[in-house]
C-alpha cells in the first residue's frame, strides 16, 4: 500500500496557483524527491503533506487514512525544517525530548528513545549542550534526530542542508539517504539542488507552476527528459532545434534551420516532426582536426572556457548554435578558436514537439 498519496491537490494564494491539480503516489519505504525552481510548489505540496497548509481542493492521503483536513500532531509525521528550528533555550536532549513528554511516553521510554536516536545521528555524548554551542552540521543532526524520535510514519524535509557549506552538504546527503535506507522509512525531502536530489531520490518529481512536468528515477530524468524544461533543470544541457529529415530503422536525420545535418537514435518520429535535441557535454567530443568521416562532424569555434578544476567548461558555436562540452584540465595549452565537434548519435537526448 502507498504511505503518501495525493490526489488532484489544489493550492491557491488569492490569483496565484501555488499548486495545480497535482497527484502524486509515494509507495512504502520509498524517498522522493520534488525538485525544482523557487515559486514551483513543491515547499506548499510538502507542506499540504504536513498539515501545515490545507489545500483550497483534492485529497491527502497516509496510508488508508485521508489526512486532507487532520492537524499536523495527528498526521504520525517527522518534519525536518530548512532553519532548523531547534529550542534556543532547550539542551540537544531536551529538543528530542519534547515531542515524546507531549505524546506523554515514560521517561524511561523517553530516556531510550532518545539516546538510541542520537547514536543513529552519530550525536552521543552532545544531549547537555545548547543549539549555539553546536556547528551547523550537528544543529541539523539534531533537527534530523527530532524528527526521527517520534519513529514517524513519514519523514518529511524541506530543504535541510541549503544552510550548510559545501562540503557538509555533500556528507550530510549519503548520511540522510543510509538513515532512510536503514530506518527503512518513508520520505519527501524538498530541493532545488540537483546533486541532491540525483544523490538522494529513488524517484523525483521535477515540479513546474504547481504541477509535475515529470517524474522518473534519477537515471530517468536525466537520460531521457520529456521536455526541454526537464532537460535544462537536471544537469547541463545544450539546445538545438530542427526537423525530421528522414529515418531508417532507429537512425533519424534531424536537419536543422541552419542546415546541419545530425543523425540520432530515436523511435516513433515522422518525417517532417518539429523536434528539439538536448546535447549533455559528454555527448560532444571535441576534435582539434578534422577525422575522415563527416557523420555527426561539424566545425566550432571556441567562444569562452571557465575553469573548473579537473575539467574545462567550453561553449563552442557550432552553425548558429552555443553549445557546451567539457575537456580535462592538459588540453588547455592546446586549444584553439577553430575546432571541430563529433556529437555522440547515442547520447543525445530528442524531444519532440
Amino acid at each position: 500500500m502507498p504511505q503518501v498519496k495525493l490526489l488532484d491537490v489544489t493550492k491557491h494564494y488569492g490569483k496565484v496557483t501555488a499548486v495545480d491539480h497535482l497527484s502524486l503516489t509515494i509507495e512504502d519505504q520509498e524517498m522522493v524527491t520534488l525538485l525544482g525552481p523557487s515559486g514551483c510548489g513543491k515547499t506548499t505540496t510538502l507542506r499540504c503533506i504536513a498539515g501545515f497548509i490545507v489545500p483550497d481542493a483534492g485529497h491527502i492521503f497516509i496510508g488508508d487514512q485521508d489526512v486532507t483536513y487532520v492537524p499536523p500532531e495527528r498526521r504520525d509525521i517527522g518534519f525536518v525544517f530548512q532553519n532548523f528550528a531547534l529550542w534556543p533555550h532547550m539542551t540537544v536532549y531536551q529538543n528530542l525530548a519534547f515531542g515524546l513528554r507531549l505524546r506523554r511516553l515514560r521517561r524511561d521510554e523517553i530516556k531510550a528513545r532518545v539516546h538510541e536516536t542520537l547514536a543513529l545521528v552519530r550525536m552521543t555524548g552532545l544531549e547537555d549542550r545548547y543549539p549555539r554551542q553546536l556547528s551547523g552540521g550537528q544543529q541539523q543532526r539534531v533537527a534530523l534526530a527530532r524528527a526521527l524520535v517520534l519513529h514517524p510514519r513519514v519523514l518529511l524535509l524541506d530543504e535541510p542542508l541549503s544552510n550548510l557549506d559545501a562540503k557538509l552538504r555533500e556528507e550530510m546527503r549519503f548520511e540522510i539517504r543510509e538513515l532512510q535506507r536503514k530506518l527503512k522509512i518513508t520520505a519527501v525531502y524538498v530541493t532545488h539542488d540537483q546533486a541532491e536530489a540525483l544523490v538522494l531520490s529513488d524517484r523525483i518529481a521535477i515540479l513546474n507552476r504547481g504541477h509535475i512536468e515529470q517524474i522518473g528515477t534519477p537515471q530517468e530524468i536525466y537520460q531521457r527528459p520529456k521536455s526541454q524544461f526537464v532537460a535544462s533543470f537536471v544537469g547541463l544541457c545544450s539546445f538545438v532545434e530542427g526537423y525530421v529529415e528522414g529515418t531508417s530503422a532507429e537512425r533519424v536525420l534531424v536537419r536543422t534551420e541552419d542546415g546541419l545535418a545530425i543523425e540520432v537514435i530515436a523511435e516513433g518520429l515522422s518525417q517532417g516532426q518539429a523536434v528539439t535535441l538536448a546535447l549533455r557535454p559528454e555527448s560532444v567530443e571535441v576534435l582539434w582536426t578534422k577525422p575522415a568521416h563527416n557523420k555527426n562532424v561539424f566545425p566550432a569555434e571556441l567562444t569562452r572556457f571557465a575553469y573548473l578544476g579537473e575539467t574545462l567548461d567550453c561553449w563552442l558555436k557550432v552553425g548558429k548554435w552555443d553549445i557546451r562540452a567539457h575537456l580535462p584540465v592538459p588540453q588547455i595549452q592546446t586549444l584553439s578558436s577553430q575546432l571541430w565537434v563529433q556529437l555522440n548519435p547515442e547520447r543525445i537526448i530528442v524531444i519532440p514537439h
